[in-house]
C-alpha cells in the first residue's frame, strides 16, 4: 500500500513548478501503478498551451474557475468544481485560470516526475531509470 500526504511533497523533487502552475506529483512511474497521479494548481490570470502528444490525461477540478479551449475547433468548456475533462485524443488546448484552479490529474503512461512542457506544450516521453 502506498500512502502519501501532500504536505510531505511540498519543497521536494516531486513538486514541479513553472510560471503558470505548480504540480505535486503523488504517484509516479516508479511506483508501478501504470499511471501517475498529481495535484496541480493553475495560477489565476494565466493561460497555458498544452498538447500531450505522448500521454493521455484526465483532470478533475476541485476548486477555482477557468476554461479549456481546444485548438482544433475553438470550442470552450467552463472548468469549475465538479467538472472532469479527459484528453482522450491528445487534444491540443489552452487552459485558462480565471480564478486559481486546483486540479487532480491522472496521466497514462505515468510521468517520471521530471517532465515539464516544451515550447509546443508537450511533455516528453521519459523512461524511468533504475
Amino acid at each position: 500500500m502506498i500512502v502519501r500526504n501532500i504536505d510531505d511533497i511540498r519543497g521536494t523533487a516531486e513538486e514541479v513548478a513553472a510560471p503558470n502552475w505548480v504540480s505535486r506529483r503523488l504517484l509516479l512511474a516508479r511506483d508501478g501503478m501504470g499511471f501517475s497521479f498529481h495535484e496541480t494548481t493553475i495560477f489565476a490570470g494565466t493561460e497555458t498551451h498544452i498538447h500531450y502528444r505522448n500521454h493521455l490525461e484526465a483532470v478533475f477540478c476541485v476548486a477555482g474557475e477557468g476554461e479549456i479551449e481546444t485548438v482544433a475547433d475553438g470550442r470552450k468548456h467552463a472548468i469549475r468544481p465538479g467538472v472532469m475533462y479527459a484528453l482522450d485524443r491528445h487534444d491540443e488546448h489552452y487552459l485558462r485560470a480565471h480564478r486559481e484552479l486546483k486540479l487532480v490529474c491522472v496521466f497514462n503512461p505515468p510521468l517520471t516526475g521530471r517532465e515539464v512542457h516544451d515550447e509546443e506544450g508537450v511533455y516528453p516521453l521519459l523512461a524511468e531509470t533504475a
